[in-house]
């Protein structure tokens, strides 16, 4: 499950390993601390690299991002055990690359059993937190780190469910399960509200012109700077009034 930067770049007997993105086990949601560009939504691999990627519309984005989900949700394989070691330190576990053979039901069972696991594990991470007077600072770090990785597993398992459930009610043949009609079904069920609207306004993409013979702009008239002479300057001396003294 890849997803490659430019689409000629995929050929199935000789695959391209530059510019590939593996979504196993991955994320995609609404980039709402980026600000710099509109349309713009983030995607969180499984060793835990952020892509950012712009569409150019609301809808466009939020296909993007249900599509990425649902084949992630669709293919990933469950998690291996995180390693052990004599020092007692957090590990994340081993997520593998390779295509899940559960069915669409199976799979839903295996994503709702991780979800309640992640749940319970969190909440006791939340009520045992470390003393911050007595703890040491490795401690406090190893808490910190432990945390953020179980509240982005709940929020991943709980799109998974999300959109597996979406897609359990899209009609959709055993042969081709992915077809381009079901997925557009499955567009308007997730997100029905944005899929008719064009946003064309001024926070979309602008129309890119790569030849230089396309005349954009028109120049701007040639302003000449005449020079004058000494006896044509206008010069302003101040007034002064003569003073008398009383005799």
């Amino acid at each position: 499950m890849t997803l490659y930067l430019q689409k000629h770049d995929y050929r199935k007997e000789h695959p391209v390993t530059e510019d590939m993105v593996g979504v196993h086990h991955s994320l995609a949601e609404p980039a709402a601390d980026y600000t710099k560009k509109p349309h713009v939504f983030r995607l969180q691999t499984a060793d835990w690299r952020v892509f950012l990627f712009q569409a150019s519309s609301k809808a466009e984005m939020n296909s993007w991002i249900c599509r990425i989900n649902l084949v992630s949700a669709l293919h990933s394989s469950p998690p291996f055990p995180a390693a052990v070691g004599s020092q007692r330190r957090f590990f994340r576990p081993i997520l593998p690359a390779s295509k899940s053979a559960h069915s669409l039901e199976r799979q839903l069972q295996c994503h709702a059993g991780k979800l309640d696991s992640f749940k319970a594990d969190l909440l006791h991470q939340q009520e045992n937190p470390p003393d911050s007077k007595k703890a040491k600072t490795r401690d406090l770090e190893e808490h910190r780190v432990r945390t953020e990785y179980l509240q982005f597993e709940v929020c991943r398992y709980e799109t998974y469910i999300q959109v597996l459930e979406a897609w359990k009610t899209v009609p959709k043949t055993e042969d081709d399960a992915l077809a381009t009609a079901g997925l557009k079904l499955f567009d308007k069920a997730t997100c029905g509200d944005c899929m008719g609207d064009e946003d064309d306004d001024e926070g979309g993409l602008k129309r890119s012109y790569s030849s230089p013979s396309l005349d954009l702009e028109v120049a701007s008239p040639t302003i000449v700077k005449v020079k004058r002479n000494i006896s044509e300057r206008r010069t302003y001396r101040r007034t002064i009034v003569p003073r008398f003294k009383e005799a």
